[in-house]
């Protein structure tokens, strides 16, 4: 981190070049600097953070916000942020389905192994991405089974063969419900070798990508998972105790981030937080401020690499932790 006085002459050059529009002489002059020094104080403008560059497409129809960006990689230690905004016709999920396929466009080139979820946004994304030249290097793989209840789709695999028949790529699968209505037969289906060795691939992912669920949304992922494991009432009971939050890949954590192991742990059969934290980037995607909260404890698992958002869920998140953590400071 630069002094504080070498921040003072890097954010004056900044300001006079790229907000007042001055060239790199001008600017040279009121700083009594040369012109050189000048293109290296930008420079260093730009590896301090002090200047962020952001390129906006107009054919995409959102536009990122680098202030909510580096606020929410600053608060939860996140490797990156995409925030986005769009015209009053785009809903949130619009928006955070078009960010997150500029997102997956700008690093097909790097991912090997790419592991998918299922969900409405999930779905979307898939829609947005652009076809491809085929990627014989690249493997779609599924975080979940299939057939799910929770996805938009006929079928919860169908959004990851949708995607790998626009990249012209191989899609593995996972033959067995991403839900099941009792902790014995989802044990029994985890005993099958297959299914073992599907998950066992799904944790070799190099880049996961999912839906972040909230509970309290009606009609939302967290509330269509919960009906789907048909829990009884003493397992009701059991899991409002634990007071979850939201979910994640169906797995399910309270307001601090923490996965819960009662009955909503035992019957998905799908990748576990564990195996989440061994890949190497995962990213979490969620549009609209009525998933503020399931959000917020999303981002306090350390699960999540990369957050994609709309600009107003994004603030609302931010809003939330400042209040909570300053509840927290006068407890303690």
């Amino acid at each position: 981190m630069p002094s504080n006085r070498s921040l003072d002459a890097l954010v004056a050059a900044a300001r006079m070049y790229y907000e007042e529009g001055r060239s790199q002489r001008d600017v040279a002059r009121a700083l009594g600097l040369s012109e050189s020094a000048v293109s290296r104080t930008l420079a260093a403008a730009r590896d301090a953070g002090v200047v962020r560059i952001v390129i906006h497409d107009p054919r995409l129809l959102v536009d990122r916000v680098p202030r909510l960006e580096a606020r929410l990689e600053e608060t939860f230690g996140l490797s990156g942020a995409w925030v986005g905004t769009g015209a009053s016709d785009l809903g949130p999920t619009e928006i955070v389905a078009r960010l997150g396929a500029q997102l997956f466009s700008d690093r097909l080139w790097s991912m090997r192994r790419v592991g998918l979820s299922w969900g409405s946004t999930i779905s979307r994304l898939v829609e947005v991405i652009e076809a491809q030249p085929p990627s014989p290097d690249l493997e779609l793989l599924p975080l979940v089974g299939g057939s799910s209840e929770l996805d938009t789709a006929p079928s919860g695999t169908t959004s990851l063969y949708t995607l790998a028949q626009k990249l012209g790529v191989r899609a593995r699968r996972i033959d067995a419900p991403a839900i099941t209505e009792s902790p014995e037969t989802c044990a029994a289906i985890l005993r099958e070798s297959t299914v073992r060795s599907a998950l066992d691939l799904a944790a070799t992912a190099d880049t996961a990508w999912a839906g972040i669920g909230s509970v309290g949304v009606p009609g939302g992922s967290s509330e269509r998972l919960l009906a789907a494991m048909r829990l009884s009432a003493d397992e009701v009971a059991q899991v409002r105790a634990e007071n979850p939050a939201g979910d994640f890949c169906g797995r399910f954590f309270d307001d601090e981030g923490k996965p819960l192991v009662g009955p909503t742990s035992t019957r998905v059969i799908g990748i576990d937080f564990d195996a989440l934290r061994a890949v190497p980037t995962v990213v979490g995607l969620a549009g609209g401020t009525g998933k503020a909260r399931g959000v917020l404890a999303a981002l306090r698992t350390g699960v999540i690499d990369i957050a994609v958002l709309d600009a107003e869920l994004a603030d609302e998140v931010l809003r939330r932790h400042a209040a909570t953590s300053r509840a927290t400071a006068r407890v303690r």
